[in-house]
């Protein structure tokens, strides 16, 4: 016989227990929301003391604006809070604290004292609680501010103590937490101690203002190293302000650690802006790489849900691919207008190496003044595929070896042949084929550029076929046209979007059985290409043609990227000395001379000091 249930009613400090649960996870999170509470209180200064990675003492320190004596009992009672009145105050919630649970939820499950003097009372007072849990208020003599003392976390909860981490990895977990507010608080200055020692005493930057990312802070927190290897990032419109810091592509790898998102000066973690960063990089690093940002949005409060998560971590957006693009847009708008004037300075004789940081103040300040003038040599156009086109005819090859051992057929090379090349190149001095794959490329400036070729002419082709439009220019008629067969879904497809593969030189006809294109005009660099692998590269961006077609314009770029991995010099093709350097020459020009369209590095940068170290040669 099944046995009858009796419903009981849970006691308050059982309720508050399984609250607790929710908001205070480990001693980060009391952190966290005492940290919160002194912000909203409009603190400048921030102190912040833990003994045994917090699970023995935490305790916070502020020199805001405190608590009136009359709300010290209060402020422990469950969802009592001065930042909200109405659910309408939700939608336009500004402060980081606004529950009403952080306190009454951390008193259930740790002993508690608190001392504030509210700026408006002679004296401050103190609060405490006994086993009971009753209150007990004296006063105190305080300056202004708050100090909260938190000690001996789930002492009345083993269960869920024991799953408590070491004190090293709890601290790091407190210290994870306090960076964020080191970025996004650059008017805060925050003092560190751990175990009585100071970790950080970081003092807050002259001017600086709540909500913005100021270059000084992120150096002396992330470090100089860091700093210095990235570019700034700003947009604004149709509502939303994108700003902050994102790594050089050059720095990418398979894991990055320094990630943030910040939304209205609120730490969040949010996976679609995190894939709208990646995403602007999709041109730069390979696909599965990471790198390394700091992303500050700020929306009107009333587009975004901040009261979906109870640690108050993650946000729900009102329209979510409008925030999303305009994050993606901001990076590749930092990215391209960056990188663009990097290129320019360092391919202009200026003795620099690509020190980011250094370059950055100067983008907006003259690099409309300072324009890189280079002769406008072509690559002969050849059927990079297939061989050499017919009737072609290589100019002298001054060195061709495939091999990085300087043989005999290297040294062939005169130094008037050098002169000579490097009058029409400027700075470069000299280059070499080595393995039928990289391109060798000695400087004046003392620095050696190894070149993957392949790269480097897919480059070329990409950013050809994306200005082509604008252009206009350098198209072949071909004399028989050439029937591309495809089904019923491609040709549907290819006919939607007529205009856009027009645009970019690929002039063609629907057949009349509707079985295939009849391509008419092609780029005359892909005047002998394979067209129909071409297109057959085209659908396998995604197998889904209807998917592909949906989502058009994502997938542009894919398209031109595929486009020019087919027209581009392969690996293993021997080249002339005259080709090389007019490969290098046209990369120079690029926007981007630094990864191919698919993410891959191009360049390797080697400088002569680099090279004398390797072999321990200090003259």
């Amino acid at each position: 016989m099944m046995e009858r249930k009796t419903l009981n009613k849970l006691p308050p400090e059982v309720v508050n227990q399984i609250a607790a649960g929710e908001v205070i996870e480990r001693p980060a999170s009391v952190v966290k929301e005492l940290v919160d509470n002194a912000i909203d209180a409009q603190a400048s200064k921030i102190i912040v003391k833990v003994i045994g990675g917090g699970i023995d003492m935490i305790e916070v320190q502020d020199n805001g604006f405190g608590i009136p004596k009359e709300n010290l009992p209060l402020i422990f009672e469950p969802h009592t809070t001065s930042k909200i009145h109405s659910i309408e105050d939700l939608n336009t919630l500004m402060s980081m604290g606004f529950r009403g649970e952080a306190l009454s939820t951390i008193t259930s499950v740790a002993k508690v004292k608190l001392d504030s003097k509210y700026v408006e009372e002679d004296t401050g007072n103190s609060i405490s609680f006994d086993e009971s849990g009753i209150a007990h208020i004296v006063s105190a003599p305080k300056e202004s501010g708050t100090t909260v003392k938190v000690e001996n976390i789930f002492y009345n909860i083993p269960a869920r103590r024991k799953f408590l981490k070491s004190s090293a990895t709890e601290f790091r977990k407190i210290y994870d937490i306090l960076v964020k507010y080191y970025l996004i608080y650059p008017n805060i200055h925050f003092v560190l101690y751990r175990d009585g020692k100071i970790i950080d005493d970081i003092k807050n930057i002259n001017g600086s203002s709540a909500g913005e990312i100021e270059g000084e802070r992120v150096k002396e927190v992330l470090g100089e190293h860091i700093f210095n290897n990235m570019l700034k990032v700003f947009s604004e419109g149709a509502g939303i302000k994108v700003g902050g810091y994102i790594a050089h592509p050059s720095t990418h790898n398979r894991a990055s650690k320094h990630q943030f998102i910040f939304l209205n000066s609120r730490p969040i973690s949010d996976r679609g802006v995190a894939g709208s960063v990646i995403s602007g990089y999709s041109r730069y690093i390979p696909a599965g790489e990471r790198v390394d940002f700091i992303i500050n949005i700020k929306i009107n409060p009333e587009l975004v849900d901040v009261n979906v998560h109870p640690r108050k971590e993650e946000v729900r957006f009102e329209n979510p691919y409008r925030v999303y693009s305009a994050v993606e847009e901001a990076v590749k708008h930092a990215l391209e207008s960056n990188l663009s004037y990097l290129s320019e300075q360092i391919f202009r004789n200026e003795n620099v190496s690509p020190n980011f940081s250094a370059l950055r103040d100067r983008l907006n300040a003259n690099s409309s003044s300072q324009k890189y003038e280079s002769h406008n040599y072509e690559l002969p156009i050849r059927n990079f595929n297939h061989g050499l086109k017919e009737g072609y005819t290589p100019v002298k090859n001054f060195s061709v070896r495939d091999s990085i051992v300087f043989s005999s057929e290297v040294l062939k090379q005169t130094n008037e042949e050098i002169k000579k090349n490097s009058e029409n190149f400027g700075d470069i001095i000299s280059v070499h084929q080595i393995f039928n794959k990289y391109i060798v490329v000695e400087y004046e400036n003392e620095i050696c550029w190894v070149v993957d070729q392949h790269a480097g002419a897919e480059r070329i082709n990409f950013e050809k076929l994306v200005n082509r439009e604008s252009q206009k220019k350098n198209l072949q008629h071909l004399l028989v046209p050439v029937t591309v067969p495809l089904n019923k879904e491609e040709v549907m497809f290819l006919k939607e979007n007529k205009k856009f593969f027009e645009s970019i030189g690929f002039v063609f006809d629907i057949s009349n059985d509707e079985k295939g294109i009849i391509l008419k005009t092609v780029p005359a660099e892909y005047a002998e290409s394979d067209f129909e692998s071409i297109f057959r590269e085209i659908f396998k961006i995604d197998d889904n043609i209807s998917e592909l077609r949906k989502s058009f314009d994502m997938h542009k770029e894919d398209i031109l990227a595929t486009i020019a991995c087919h027209g581009s010099i392969r690996s293993g093709q021997k080249l002339s000395t005259e080709e090389m350097f007019c490969l290098v020459n046209q990369l120079r020009k690029c926007k981007n001379p630094y990864s191919c369209p698919h993410g891959r590095p191009i360049v390797w940068e080697l400088k002569l000091q680099d090279i004398d170290s390797h072999f321990e040669r200090t003259y």
